[in-house]
């Protein structure tokens, strides 16, 4: 969603050949995206089977603060690195974004049983699935929705955190809500990958944008389908 950036400008500027940039043809620009996209859920997967239990006792043991204030650095240096950066030096950043959301999704599933986990995992297939051919079929109402979106996304959050510390829950609606913000934000982020120029640094640029709209709709996806079954 923001590492890309959302502005006009910024589509436009990518619509063109930067200095130095070759482009590659389709194919090869849609099997970086899909490439990069599954290294990062590959990453999170691993985390969870293999370190699930572990990384979960150990952010309880150093805090929510410290993890937190460790989560916003990791994240903000991927994000600069994604948006300043080559392919290579965007890799990088991104795996420095999908390391510590792989372990709040390690926090996420902890306890949730794996029926549950698979369902939301298929929804959030099919839902993908769905709002990309949508992004590829109407791309210039989703291209349009751009600032819509954020403005959407960022009252949502305000709204969830203000409800959040007065009631000290969080109603059902905000994530429904947010679960057809992200949608809309896996077509949108698609249709601009339709528009850009096919090199491989926009390839991972895009895939790790797309990386983060489908995993907040996993999350999302999941308290729902854990609520209903508790």
């Amino acid at each position: 969603m923001a590492i890309f950036g959302n502005s006009q400008e910024l589509i436009e500027e990518r619509r063109y050949l930067r200095s130095g940039e070759v482009e590659v043809s389709e194919r090869t620009f849609n099997l970086v995206i899909g490439g990069v996209l599954l290294w990062g859920f590959l990453l999170n997967y691993l985390m969870v089977a293999l370190f699930g239990p572990q990384i979960t006792r150990f952010v309880e043991g150093i805090g929510i603060l410290p993890f937190l204030i460790g989560y916003f650095v990791m994240v903000i240096i991927g994000s600069v690195m994604i948006g300043k950066g080559g392919a290579a030096m965007s890799f990088l950043g991104y795996n420095l974004i999908a390391l510590p959301i792989g372990v709040v999704v390690c926090a996420c599933v902890d306890g949730v049983p794996m029926n549950v986990v698979k369902s939301a995992v298929l929804v959030t297939a099919i839902v993908t699935l769905s709002f990309m051919i949508l992004g590829t079929l109407f791309p210039d109402f989703f291209l349009g929705m751009g600032r819509v979106l954020i403005v959407g996304l960022s009252v949502a959050i305000v709204a969830e955190l203000i409800t959040a510390l007065i009631f000290r829950r969080v109603s059902p609606v905000y994530e429904w809500g947010f679960v057809a913000l992200f949608s809309l934000y896996i077509g949108y982020d698609w249709a601009r990958a339709n528009t850009c120029a096919r090199t491989v640094d926009n390839a991972v640029d895009l895939a790790a944008t797309l990386y983060l709209d489908i995993i907040n709709l996993f999350l999302r996806v999941l308290e729902i389908m854990s609520r209903r079954k508790d």
